[in-house]
């Protein structure tokens, strides 16, 4: 993803941090570009790492649409599958009530960036 960004953190663990934008969020195929960063942690819990983690920055996402939160959905399975956990940072108060209108907030664990430093 051309509007990703990915690097290291200081949370536990082996992660992986992704700044996810409006744009990149709501677009199809958002899951697939991240695909390398999964497999990579997923290498990681494979060799006994435990605390892998994947950081999802989603504080410039004001709203978010049915496509994103099918992204975000299969996004979760495949972090599960691999053995990798999936934590959403700095969802603003209008995303998080459709999370929990959807009641999908129960799948997704939530923090703050300021707490994974």
């Amino acid at each position: 993803m051309s509007q990703t960004e990915v690097g290291k953190t200081g949370f536990s663990g082996e992660s992986r941090v992704i700044s996810m934008t409006h744009k990149t969020l709501n677009a199809t195929g958002a899951t697939a570009e991240c695909m390398g960063v999964l497999a990579e942690l997923g290498q990681s819990t494979a060799a006994g790492r435990s605390g892998t983690c994947l950081l999802v920055d989603m504080s410039e996402i004001e709203r978010i649409t049915s496509e994103g939160l099918n992204e975000l959905i299969a996004l979760n399975s495949e972090a599960r599958s691999r053995g990798v956990f999936i934590q959403l940072l700095d969802v603003c108060p209008s995303v998080r009530d459709v999370f929990k209108l959807t009641r999908l907030e129960r799948m997704f664990e939530f923090g703050t960036v300021a707490a994974t430093e």
